[in-house]
Formats: structure tokens, C-alpha cells, sequence
């Protein structure tokens, strides 16, 4: 049996899965773990919080299934957090949705503000050196933190190793199950945010322009991704707006012209940058288009495919357990 963690940016969670692929349980926790009370900009969670709610996950897990001795990590990536020589943190944990963007921007500030800080982790990071004593990284969250754009302002100390089976950004873990199970998909992930993703077998090469990136991808690809901040987070405030049921935002979205504009404006700054005219369909992954079938409709229409949804509700945690079941080795639970 594997577990997958997904360390989100409201909730952990989890799932585990046999040998045969098939998911035996499946457990999610919210945590609460915003600062508030930030200056402007500034996105930061309590570690303890996130860690708190990821061992509720296990236990979870555990209670349903067992234990296991394999785990697949997986999470927000691009965010940092600092700590110690004990692993214990020191900083708050930076998020995505911090005004800097990428990790290697908040760790570039802390070094020069002399923080002591020994070593800086994602949060996956912090989580597999809790329990194993590890310092490590894989090639997906390294590259999220675009440390190209601060060379020579960071200690080399505090860079973890780099291990290519400890973790998956949650971008590639999301991927990596639906193309699992819809070989040769495209795959659209709208939750808070959006993501837009189609794998290429060309070897990964540093890039990106905008809002469009390449990021590592397991197997030595390249996964191509459009990034939009206009996700799911901009229906739900106009739901919030305009005091409807999420099942009334559904059923005015072919009437409304508000809704319908949001609808499109979510779909159209998703789409834009990657060419999907050779692709003949895409998975749909995300609360926001999972739960809300006017997305999916627009989506459809906009992309002329049809969006495959999977029966599998925790898509990145997931895609991590199998990514860390078939991989040469992996991050111990224990």
C-alpha cells in the first residue's frame, strides 16, 4: 500500500492506493493555517498548522488501511520555508500566492536580512524531513523556485539535496494521474488558481515567458504549462457577490451575462499561449470545473474536445502515490 500526501493551500490530503493502482481510502483535513495580519503582498502559513493537519491525514489513512512504507509527497509548490539545524522551522512558510511568486525571490530577502536560517525546504521538504531527517528537493519544486533569477545572493547551505523520487510538484502530480489513467491527455487543473498542461518528449530546458513555462516532468520530459491566477477563486467571489447556491450559479450561467462573462474570462486566460490542435481531449482536474459543469461546458466549447472528469476526487495525491510506487525509490513514511 502507498499514500499520497497533497499539501494544499486549504487542506491536506490524502490517499491510499494498492498495487493494482486501485485507491483504497481517501481522506482530506482543512487546515487553516493563514497568517493573518500580513502587510500587503505578503502570504505566509504557519508550518506547525500544515504539519498538525498532514499527520491527521496519516493517521487517517493508517486508521482505514494500515501503515505503510512508502508515501508519495506532493504540494503547493514555488513556496519556502527556512529552518534550523534540528529541521525545525524558522520562518513562516511563503506560499504561491505571495507577491514574490517564486521561492528563490523570499529566499534572496531573508539572506539579506541574515536570517538564521540552515537550510530552506518546500513544504513536501518539511514534511519528509520530519520524519526521515532529510534534506531534499525534487527537480519539479527546485525549478519553481527559479533560483536563476537570484544567483550568487543565496548560501549554497541552505539548498537541499536534490533526490528525483522524493516529492512532485502538484502541478506534475496532477498530470501524471490523469495521464495515467487517459494516456496522452492535456490537462486542465482549475481549483484556486489555473493550470493548463500538455507533456512534450523533448528534454526539459529551463524557460519560461509570462504566464507560459516549461517545467521538468517526470521520465526526462517537459511539461508546457499556462498558468492563470483567474481560477476558480474569481467564480466563487462572484458567487459570493451575487449570494447564490453554487447549484444557481450552474443552472443562470447560459442567462446571466455576469456569470457568463466570468465563466469565459476564466476560460479564455486558461487557454491562452499553448496550441491544442493536435490534442483530441483534455481531463479536467480541480474543484472548480469537477464541481461546476458550466466551466466545463465553456471549456468544451472553447477547446472543440471533450473534458474527461476522473474518477479520482484527489487527483495530485494521487498522481504522487503512483508517481512514488513506481519510482526506483521513495521518501520512507517513517
Amino acid at each position: 500500500m502507498t499514500f499520497g500526501i497533497d499539501i494544499g493551500t486549504t487542506s491536506v490530503s490524502g490517499v491510499a492506493v494498492d498495487g493494482d493502482g486501485a485507491i483504497a481510502a481517501t481522506v482530506t483535513q482543512a487546515h487553516a493555517a493563514d497568517i493573518p495580519g500580513l502587510p500587503p503582498g505578503v502570504h505566509a502559513q504557519d508550518p506547525a498548522c500544515l504539519m498538525s493537519a498532514v499527520d491527521c491525514v496519516i493517521a487517517a489513512l493508517e486508521a482505514q488501511v494500515g501503515a505503510s512504507d512508502r508515501i508519495g509527497w506532493t504540494g503547493q509548490m514555488h513556496g519556502v520555508v527556512g529552518v534550523d539545524r534540528d529541521l525545525r522551522p524558522v520562518t513562516p512558510f511563503v506560499t504561491w500566492r505571495d507577491a514574490r511568486r517564486f521561492g528563490g525571490r523570499v529566499m534572496a530577502g531573508w539572506a539579506a536580512e541574515n536570517r538564521p536560517i540552515a537550510a530552506c525546504l518546500p513544504i513536501c521538504g518539511l514534511a519528509i524531513a520530519r520524519r526521515t531527517g532529510r534534506r531534499v528537493i525534487d527537480p519539479t519544486f527546485l525549478h519553481s523556485w527559479h533560483l536563476e533569477e537570484v544567483a550568487g545572493k543565496i548560501p549554497p547551505s541552505w539548498l537541499p539535496d536534490v533526490d528525483e523520487s522524493c516529492m512532485l510538484g502538484d502541478n506534475q502530480a496532477g498530470v501524471y494521474a490523469a495521464r495515467h489513467l487517459y494516456p496522452g491527455c492535456a490537462v486542465m487543473n482549475l481549483g484556486t488558481s489555473g493550470q493548463l498542461s500538455v507533456v512534450e518528449d523533448a528534454p526539459f530546458r529551463p524557460w519560461h515567458e509570462g504566464a507560459l513555462e516549461r517545467r521538468p516532468y517526470p521520465g526526462g520530459k517537459t511539461l508546457l504549462c499556462h498558468i492563470s491566477l483567474v481560477g476558480g477563486r474569481a467564480f466563487a467571489d462572484l458567487r459570493d457577490e451575487l449570494g447564490l447556491t453554487w447549484d444557481e450559479m450552474n443552472a443562470r450561467a447560459e442567462t446571466d451575462e455576469r456569470i457568463a462573462r466570468c465563466i469565459n474570462r476564466i476560460i479564455d486566460d486558461l487557454a491562452g499561449g499553448i496550441d491544442l490542435a493536435d490534442v483530441s481531449s483534455f481531463v479536467g482536474v480541480g474543484n472548480a470545473l469537477t464541481r461546476n459543469p458550466a466551466i466545463r461546458r465553456a471549456a468544451e466549447r472553447r477547446f472543440g474536445v471533450p473534458c474527461a472528469i476522473p474518477p479520482v476526487a484527489e487527483m495530485a495525491a494521487y498522481g504522487a502515490a503512483v508517481h512514488s510506487s513506481t519510482s526506483p525509490s521513495a521518501a520512507p513514511l517513517r
